[in-house]
């Protein structure tokens, strides 16, 4: 049988996908038994069998999607970043008071210490190292919307470095997660905002 023509132009062929369109639901299953392997046993021993196990599909339906360990563990990180969109409240401090509790929420679920063991481990896996930069510069640059959304309403002036800003933040949590192995305790939220917000301040009155 011959291919379809577009009506727009006969001389093109119409391309129909190839195969059957990938069920979301196996994508997500995949991805949920990646976290709680990495959660469980860490990178080093996390395995494409042990994934297929857990989420009952078959080695093959993982390789399709993604060919390598590495991929994986990528998109996991990619897609946990698109489901924690930046809190928009319309003033900076309601943004960070929002941001304080979504942090502290995914801390405190199962998954949460994922991120602080995997950091840990990537001292001694470059292969691990290169998927937490990947993932950490991203988050970084969505952090950086927050303050520049700021500055465009006029609560602050143009940051002469963002990172200062976006280390305090993340350096927060890290070193309460991971030295302290503290709570993140959501009554401490509107406290954390002042703290930054404080030091604003003093960089808008020029001190």
């Amino acid at each position: 049988m011959l291919n379809p023509v577009s009506t727009e132009n006969p001389r093109v062929p119409i391309r129909r996908p190839v195969g059957r369109p990938r069920d979301p639901a196996v994508q997500e299953a995949i991805l949920r038994a990646t976290a709680d392997a990495l959660t469980e046993s860490g990178y080093a021993r996390l395995t494409i069998d042990g994934v297929a196990q857990r989420a009952g599909v078959t080695r093959k339906s993982i390789y399709r999607r993604w060919p390598t360990k590495l991929e994986l563990v990528t998109e996991l990180f990619r897609t946990a970043s698109k489901s924690a969109p930046l809190p928009d409240t319309g003033s900076l401090r309601g943004d960070l008071i929002g941001l304080y509790r979504i942090y502290a929420k995914s801390l405190a679920t199962p998954g949460g210490p994922i991120i602080p063991a995997l950091v840990a481990e990537s001292m001694f896996n470059d292969e691990l190292a290169e998927i937490i930069s990947t993932y950490n510069n991203a988050r970084r640059r969505h952090l950086i919307r927050l303050f520049e959304r700021a500055v465009e309403r006029g609560e602050m002036l143009p940051p002469k470095d963002p990172d200062i800003y976006i280390d305090a933040i993340s350096g927060f949590f890290w070193f309460r997660k991971m030295i302290r192995r503290a709570a993140i305790r959501e009554r401490q939220a509107e406290a954390f905002a002042d703290f930054i917000l404080l030091g604003i301040s003093r960089r808008a009155r020029g001190r």
